[in-house]
């Protein structure tokens, strides 16, 4: 279940057919990845996650609310330093 504290992002993008498309998910369900903006779009039948690839090429912005970013982005960090047990400071 997501975190409503992560908040929304919108994706705004040109598909194949050189249309304006854009779609709006909670944060935890995009990322940017391998020169790719990565979108869970639904699940399958099966129950698996369905993600959309766009490369960043056809990507016009990315736009995400976020409650209190300076304090996500220091949980990240604290995260990654016990994860690879390093100091970034």
């Amino acid at each position: 279940m997501p975190d409503p504290e992560l908040g929304k992002a919108t994706i705004v993008f040109e598909n194949p057919d050189g249309e304006t498309e854009h779609a709006t998910v909670d944060n935890e369900y995009i990322l940017y990845f391998q020169d790719h903006w990565q979108v869970k779009y639904g699940e399958d039948d099966e129950g698996n996650d369905v993600v959309r690839r766009i490369p960043k090429e056809r990507v016009h912005y990315v736009e995400r609310s976020v409650e209190e970013f300076q304090d996500r982005v220091d949980a990240l960090l604290d995260r990654a330093k016990d994860r690879f047990d390093f100091d970034l400071g």
